[in-house]
């Protein structure tokens, strides 16, 4: 249960003080929130969720806690990407977010498995080729999978964001004349 206390506690934290910079922050971690859940939910097969709190798990072993640990990194790294580099074009803040989450997300996937809450089926063990990074215990696929999905998940963060941003455009009324 300390686990998923932190998480909340922490995420909680991050969001209040991005909330005074950003607010539309909790927009953005909705939508994060929304892409990861989906992220996991298609790819539940490639890894096992284990040991926290029956609570936490919203199907089978896809858990709104890492949902929010994975939300919560993304929307600090482009909170801090957008803080820092304002005048960087739309594609290179991307790729910085992406960069800057590839590293969280290592040091994350480092933190649960080390915890012995994210483990891999046998078939994807096989699959991988036994390289393992921080003190053996993140395969060293992980340098390539976190980018490539972090990627996609910003990608509809920030897709779903431009499109909400827009302004409804007004049309003309068609019919009789007054």
């Amino acid at each position: 249960m300390i686990f998923e206390l932190t998480v909340i506690t922490l995420s909680l934290v991050f969001l209040l003080i991005l909330f005074k910079l950003n607010s539309k922050v909790f927009q953005r971690f909705g939508l994060a929130f929304v892409a990861v859940l989906l992220f996991e939910y298609f790819t539940q097969a490639l890894w096992l969720n284990l040991n926290l709190e029956p609570w936490s798990y919203l199907y089978l072993d896809v858990s709104w806690i890492l949902t929010i640990g994975w939300a919560t990194i993304i929307v600090v790294s482009l909170e801090l990407i957008e803080l820092y580099f304002p005048n960087y074009s739309e594609k290179v803040r991307y790729f910085l977010s992406i960069f800057i989450i590839g590293i969280v997300g290592f040091f994350a996937e480092w933190a649960v498995i080390a915890l012995g809450i994210r483990d891999y089926p046998l078939a994807v063990k096989q699959g991988l080729s036994g390289i393992l990074l921080g003190y053996g215990k993140v395969p060293i696929e992980a340098l390539y999978y976190i980018p490539v999905f972090m990627a996609l998940m910003v990608a509809f963060v920030r897709y779903w964001e431009m499109l909400l941003s827009q302004k409804p455009k007004k049309t003309k009324k068609r019919g009789k004349k007054k």
